[in-house]
C-alpha cells in the first residue's frame, strides 16, 4: 500500500483514499526481463520469441498468412496473484495477432485476426515451435521473460464518489501512474501497461461496450441498459500495450484488449475470447 500512499500524496488525493479504495479492481500485473530465449524454460511465461506448443497445435492462420506470436502466459505462475480466483490454476494461454496489418477487430472479416489458445497438459509435450514460413509479413517479437505481480486497477467511469474538477484531473493522473509498472529491464517509470483482469485502460470507448456493440451487428445502442448489463459479464483476459522493447506500436500508441465472457472463462473456452484495438 505504500505505492498508493505515495501517489495519493503526490496527486493531492490523500483525503479521498477511503473512497478510491472502494472502486479498485484486482489485476495481475506483468513486467518484462531481457534474457536469452534459451534461458527461458519450456512452457514458462514470456513475450515474443517462439511459442512452446504441443504437437497438435499449430500457428493460427489469417487470410493467406500466419499470425505473429505475442506471448504465452503460464497460469501456474500467474495464479498466486489471481485474487479473484478467475483463472484455471494450471495451463498455458497463447496469444497471436496480425502484427503487420493490425486489424481493429470491429469488422466481421477481422474475426480471425487474433487467436487465443489454451493448453493444459504435461509440459513434456511442448516444443519450441518455429514460425512456419518467413515472408514479408513475418514479424517475430523480441524475447523477454514475463513475470507477474499484484496490481490494482482503477476505472475510468465510476459512481458514488464526488470529485471536484481539480480532484478529477488529479485522479486520472493518479490512475495512470498506479497502473504502470516499473520494469527491471528498462527501469522506466512510464512502463507499458501489460496486465490481466481488472479495469481495461481504455483509450477511446469503454472496451467492453465496444466489443459488445460490434459483436452484435450494431443492434445494441451504446447507452442502452442491455449493453451495460452485458459489459458486467465480461472480463479483461489480457491487455497488451504498445512497447518499444518489443518493437510493437499498436496504431498510434494504442493497446490490444483480449476479453472474455465470465461463463466462457469459467468453462475454459478461451477460443471464445473477443478482441479490440484502441489507439490515440
Amino acid at each position: 500500500m505504500h505505492v498508493i500512499d505515495k501517489l495519493l500524496k503526490e496527486y493531492n488525493l490523500v483525503h479521498k483514499k477511503e473512497d478510491l479504495l472502494k472502486i479498485t479492481a484486482s489485476s495481475i500485473g506483468m513486467v518484462k526481463e531481457l534474457v536469452d530465449e534459451a534461458d527461458i524454460p519450456i512452457g514458462h511465461s514470456k513475450f515474443g520469441g517462439l511459442p512452446d506448443l504441443p504437437a497438435h497445435f499449430s500457428f493460427p492462420k489469417y487470410h493467406n498468412g500466419y499470425l505473429s506470436f505475442l506471448a504465452q502466459l503460464n497460469l501456474r505462475e500467474a495464479s498466486p496473484f489471481d485474487k479473484e480466483n478467475l483463472l484455471p490454476k494450471t495451463g498455458i494461454l497463447y496469444f497471436f495477432y496480425d502484427v503487420v496489418d493490425q486489424p481493429w477487430g470491429f469488422d466481421k472479416e477481422d474475426k480471425n485476426c487474433f487467436k487465443v489458445l489454451y493448453f493444459d497438459g504435461d509440459v513434456k509435450e511442448l516444443t519450441r515451435t518455429p514460425y512456419p514460413e518467413k515472408t514479408e509479413d513475418y514479424f517475430q517479437l523480441p524475447v523477454f521473460k514475463a513475470m507477474f505481480n499484484e496490481l490494482l486497477s482503477f476505472p475510468e467511469e465510476f459512481s458514488g464518489i464526488v470529485l471536484n474538477e481539480e480532484e478529477l484531473d488529479n485522479y486520472f493522473d493518479f490512475r495512470g501512474s498506479m497502473m504502470q509498472q516499473v520494469e527491471r529491464y528498462s527501469g522506466s517509470i512510464a512502463s507499458p501497461m501489460h496486465y490481466m483482469f481488472g479495469e481495461p485502460f481504455a483509450i477511446q470507448n469503454n472496451v467492453f461496450e465496444e466489443i459488445i456493440y460490434y459483436d452484435n451487428d450494431e443492434k445494441i445502442n451504446w447507452n442502452s441498459k442491455e449493453i451495460k448489463q452485458k459489459r458486467n459479464e465480461m472480463v479483461l483476459l489480457f491487455q497488451m500495450d504498445s512497447d518499444d522493447d518489443l518493437d510493437v506500436m499498436w496504431g498510434d500508441v494504442g493497446i490490444l484488449y483480449f476479453c472474455i465472457d465470465k461463463n466462457d472463462l469459467q468453462s475454459k473456452q478461451f477460443d471464445k475470447a473477443k478482441f479490440t484495438l484502441q489507439c490515440h
